[in-house]
């Protein structure tokens, strides 16, 4: 019995322990090409009512609500749903044609803090790179959450760019 003892006494040291050595930033992103000039697929990441259009993550929950309020820097995007959780997303800065700044606050299921940056760049008249990122800083035991946020955010990143580059297309 003992031996049960120290054994669960050192998992647990371990588990204390262990986020001392995983990253302590999470950061990812995912580009497309859209076959449009960089103004018109600026234009579109500016209003975040175009963003609910595009936004892949409430996909698969009826409950989730989104309302929107403002315009341009300091507009927001207030969301909340079942399987969404509760959070709010501001635009922060806008760089004409080039990059907007998204501050992002997560309520639930975890409270937390990232940016988004939503960056453009024109690759010929006609064709343009979109590139969506994420950074966040994790606190000390969101570090083995840090683990999977690639895997659990790529594809929700990879569906909005494609739905993205499907309305700005169609828009044309």
């Amino acid at each position: 019995m003992k031996n049960i003892f120290v054994v669960v006494g050192l998992v647990f040291l371990a588990l204390l322990i262990l986020p001392v050595f995983l990253p302590s930033k999470f950061s990812m992103a995912r580009s497309i090409e859209i076959d449009a000039p960089v103004g018109t697929v600026f234009s579109k990441l500016t209003d975040l009512n175009e963003y609910v259009k595009w936004n892949p993550f409430p996909e698969g929950d009826p409950t989730n609500t989104a309302d929107v309020s403002g315009e341009g820097v300091g507009s927001n995007l207030v969301w909340k749903g079942d399987k969404t959780g509760e959070g709010k997303m501001t635009i922060a800065t806008i760089e004409p044609e080039q990059k907007i700044g998204v501050k992002m606050e997560f309520y639930k299921p975890m409270s937390g803090e990232g940016m988004v940056y939503w960056i453009t760049k024109a690759k010929s008249d006609a064709t343009t790179e979109m590139t969506w990122t994420f950074d966040q800083d994790l606190s000390y035991f969101s570090r083995y959450f840090g683990l999977f946020m690639e895997s659990m955010m790529g594809k929700h990143f990879e569906r909005g760019l494609s739905k993205y580059k499907t309305l700005v297309e169609a828009s044309r």
